[in-house]
């Protein structure tokens, strides 16, 4: 019979404490206190504190979430300079090694200035002024290729000078007072352009951007 009523009379002793250690008393003789102002204003600072913790707390996630994002995007951005140096340097290799230093003349599509046919190029192309070009025998091996001119820019090697003539470059032009204005240049830099590009206009302003260290266009 005792043993029936032990745990219920446990559980009720327990609530009767845990009432009286949490209720509020005024120190007199153990009895219930009125909530006062200062108590009420001590909860609530206490709540307020607990608020501020909470968001310091925050705070200092999103601060390091940042240093870790931030972090990860110094990582990328020091891995693409690495990979532009690296690009730059190979453009660079590349344009030393395909580089001529040519003696470059001007000419028109006469008779007088070249074979008979003077509708086609060696490669049996129309010819154009302001895109053709001819090259000494000694590089042959540039027909039909582009080569960027110092000055002029992007133009096509479609035919040869005569046979007189070695380290040289002749760009074909509209008229004769054009081609002597251009007269005769000396050590004028050729760039040989690999691979082709389809488009030859954007070709020309991505090369003359990369290639001419501020040359004029003539």
């Amino acid at each position: 019979m005792i043993m029936r009523y032990a745990l219920p009379l446990v559980i009720v002793l327990a609530l009767m404490n845990l009432y009286h250690v949490l209720k509020p008393v005024d120190g007199v003789g153990g009895q219930p206190a009125i909530l006062t102002k200062e108590y009420r204003f001590n909860m609530e600072k206490d709540l307020e504190l607990l608020k501020a913790q909470d968001e310091i707390l925050i705070l200092k996630m999103l601060l390091n979430g940042y240093r870790e994002n931030k972090g990860n995007r110094e990582i990328e951005l020091g891995k693409l300079l690495d990979e532009n140096l690296v690009l730059k340097r190979m453009i660079n290799g590349y344009r030393d090694a395909n580089t001529h230093r040519l003696r470059l003349t001007a000419y028109t599509a006469r008779p007088q200035e070249c074979n008979d046919d003077v509708d086609n190029t060696a490669i049996m192309q129309t010819p154009v002024s302001g895109w053709t070009v001819a090259v000494s025998r000694d590089l042959r091996g540039w027909l039909g290729k582009r080569v960027y001119i110092e000055g002029f820019g992007i133009r096509l090697v479609s035919d040869l000078m005569n046979a007189r003539y070695t380290n040289a470059i002749d760009v074909l032009v509209a008229d004769v007072p054009t081609a002597k204005r251009i007269g005769v240049r000396k050590n004028v830099l050729v760039t040989l352009v690999e691979p082709l590009a389809t488009d030859v206009t954007d070709l020309d302003r991505e090369l003359v951007a990369l290639l001419s260290n501020g040359s004029r266009m003539e």
